[in-house]
């Protein structure tokens, strides 16, 4: 046994110098019990995928996404690579600056198609200039083209962030896959929405372990928080909004 340790502590100080800086820098959430799922947050040269749990929960979804890329990114500038043609259109300005996102500090890209839009996520990742990039990930993408993805994003040291559509199942190499339903939110003391709330999955994680929990955005602080009263729960196969 002791034989074995000795062995795997020599390959882990091996492996240790092949793992990139942007591969150890993490953006924790907030939220101590899905931290402790990210193994202290999101990874920053990594493809991170959101999917809404079905297509009416695509602005929930949405909104979840625009969290995570201010957690990662903070004020720094963005790439959003859009599709030529796009069921929600352009993105609203106040409801970006909702979840603390400059709607001038983001370059807006129009693909005509997948091609497009494979070329630019990977030349603006590559270049690792602005703080995050955020994309529409096409329906049908196959896995060599996530990890070129992925590949681009270590490369660059810069999170992409690709909305997912709910039907699509391809594998991928993305480091996490969120699926997101929105949930009842709270009201403040007028009567009005208090903070938008999320009901996420953590369905894939690279080293760490999935699990579901209700949360909100706080806009004030621009982070995100477990809701007192809520019970939150490791995702059942095939369980309405946790479903693979």
């Amino acid at each position: 046994m002791e034989d074995r340790r000795a062995k795997l502590a020599a390959a882990q100080r091996l492996i240790a110098p092949l793992v990139t800086q942007s591969e150890r820098v993490r953006h924790p959430l907030g939220c101590a019990a899905i931290d402790d799922c990210l193994h202290g947050g999101l990874v920053q040269g990594a493809l991170h995928e959101v999917a809404a749990a079905e297509h009416a929960a695509t602005p929930a979804a949405i909104g979840f996404l625009l969290a995570l890329v201010t957690i990662a990114a903070g004020s720094q500038p963005l790439v959003w690579v859009l599709p030529r043609h796009s069921d929600f259109g352009l993105p609203y300005g106040p409801g970006l600056k909702a979840f603390g996102v400059d709607p001038g500090a983001i370059f807006f890209l129009r693909c005509a198609n997948t091609q497009e839009q494979l070329w630019a996520l990977e030349e603006v990742l590559r270049a690792g200039a602005v703080g995050a990039v955020i994309g529409t990930r096409p329906t049908g993408l196959d896995l060599t083209a996530s990890r070129r993805l992925q590949l681009a994003a270590e490369a660059g040291a810069t999170p992409l962030f690709l909305l997912r559509a709910p039907q699509d199942h391809e594998a991928s190499a993305a480091v996490t896959r969120w699926r997101v339903q929105s949930h009842r939110a709270a009201n403040d003391s007028l009567g009005f929405l208090a903070a938008p709330r999320f009901a996420v999955a953590l369905e894939r994680v690279r080293a760490g372990k999935p699990g579901a929990w209700v949360v909100e955005w706080d806009h004030a602080t621009l982070c995100l928080r477990l809701p007192a009263g809520v019970q939150h729960r490791v995702p059942e196969q095939g369980s309405g909004l946790f479903a693979a």
